[in-house]
């Protein structure tokens, strides 16, 4: 991004883009960094954030923990998708260096579907985690069940 302040309309963009960052609870350094905006104006966005989140209702809580979950889940599966669609790219160029007999591409190849095999498997295990942990609507409900 370019130095200096930015006009209002830019300063809206900014603050679109670090509330993408917010709402999946990605740190103020992190954006700060991949937004390659000072981390102090992140900084101030996140507590402005945080301030609104402490001063709404209960139910409009609930009901963005909840979004922000679904969100995150619609993430991580989008990333299963295209790691899936990486693998069979990768397994066709693998049948490619085969047939051409090109042994060292062919065995290049296969460490890369490993590694990305792995990562898609993590990515399921994460998605997986996110869709069985209880949203905090659930662990209010319970321990009022307990009480």
């Amino acid at each position: 991004m370019k130095r200096g302040r930015p006009t209002k309309n830019d300063e809206e963009k900014i603050k679109q883009r670090i509330l993408e960052y917010y709402e999946k609870d990605i740190s103020a350094t992190v954006a700060a960094k991949e937004l390659g905006v000072n981390p102090k104006t992140i900084y101030k966005h996140y507590k402005n954030w945080d301030a609104q989140k402490l001063g709404i209702d209960e139910k409009d809580f609930l009901s963005r923990i909840k979004n922000t979950k679904e969100r995150s889940i619609q993430s991580l599966e989008e990333d299963i998708i295209s790691l899936s669609k990486e693998i069979d790219r990768i397994e066709f160029l693998m049948e490619k260096s085969l047939q051409n007999g090109n042994i060292l591409e062919y065995e290049k190849l296969a460490k890369l579907k490993l590694k990305t095999m792995n990562q898609r498997t993590k990515t399921i295990s994460a998605k997986i985690n996110l869709v069985g942990a209880p949203t905090a609507d659930i662990l209010i409900n319970n321990e009022g069940m307990l009480a």
